[in-house]
């Protein structure tokens, strides 16, 4: 049985708040999924080159980076370097560095991370700007859809931001909580510098 409302805006609200929470519901189960699968593979990239290694080998076969370096890097050293233009001096390692708090990272990516808030954070500033931008953009179209009655036009701009936002959230959150997040840190590589020159001569 179709029960008709005769108010049109409490049925498109109504509508886009069901729409809303079964996208994110859909996307923390895709997110899931995929994390598992990828966990089967008994092998780990460098964080560096993105070069397959054994998960018990200490350092990168192809760029000599060792591993236990990157445990120790700095976030905050690697922001410094980022703001100063110097974004090559840093590599994007899963998991939590010394000077990164997991639980304010999660709180952040929890109540603010469709605006990018976990990624201002620790430093990802590009990704964190687009994710305000769209953030704030799903805010706008959300409240104007209220006053429209044209449903392509919610579907169009109302629902593909917030889509598109919380695809970025759901999988930031995921990885978060199994300590797979790539968080920028600064790390003394300096063997694997020379193990490279070494390989072009």
């Amino acid at each position: 049985m179709i029960t008709v409302f005769k108010n049109k805006k409490s049925v498109l609200m109504t509508y886009s708040f069901n729409t809303l929470f079964l996208i994110k519901l859909t996307l923390c189960f895709s997110c899931v999924s995929l994390y598992l699968m990828r966990r089967m593979y008994k092998y780990k990239r460098c964080p560096r080159c993105n070069t397959k290694n054994q998960y018990n080998q200490f350092k990168c076969t192809e760029c000599g980076l060792i591993f236990s370096r990157v445990e120790n890097g700095s976030n905050k050293i690697a922001k410094e370097l980022i703001l100063a233009g110097k974004k090559n001096e840093t590599i994007k390692a899963p998991g939590f560095p010394k000077d990164v708090k997991k639980s304010k990272f999660l709180l952040l990516c929890g109540f603010l991370g469709l605006f990018g808030a976990h990624n201002f954070y620790v430093g990802r500033y590009f990704k964190a700007i687009f994710q305000l931008i769209i953030g704030l953009l799903s805010v706008v179209m959300t409240f104007l859809s209220s006053y429209i009655s044209n449903i392509d036009f919610i579907m169009s701009y109302v629902f593909l931001p917030i889509a598109i936002d919380g695809l970025f959230w759901a999988f930031d959150f995921v990885d978060a909580i199994f300590n797979k997040y790539r968080i920028p840190v600064a790390v003394d590589f300096s063997e694997g510098k020379e193990l490279l020159n070494k390989g072009n001569k």
